[in-house]
């Protein structure tokens, strides 16, 4: 599995992790960061390719940064 992949699963699995942890579904996210939850589905799942245009609002939407999402697992400080 090429680097990029790995970031791509990893930025998946932190969606779908931060988005569970909160007891929110699909749609609860979805409303809050103004993309459908077809898309979110599809992002979560590896069906769509994600796009720095739809991690920024869903990043907000969670209460997390954009760094937290993208950032290497070997790189985490906290």
């Amino acid at each position: 599995m090429t680097q990029e992949l790995m970031t791509d699963e990893l930025i998946r699995q932190r969606i779908r992790g931060l988005r569970l942890s909160r007891g929110w579904s699909l749609d609860n996210l979805a409303a809050r960061c103004k993309l459908s939850a077809s898309t979110l589905s599809r992002l979560e799942t590896g069906h769509r390719r994600i796009a720095l245009d739809q991690l920024v609002p869903i990043a907000r939407a969670l209460g997390t940064t954009l760094d937290a999402l993208v950032e290497s697992a070997g790189t985490r400080t906290w």
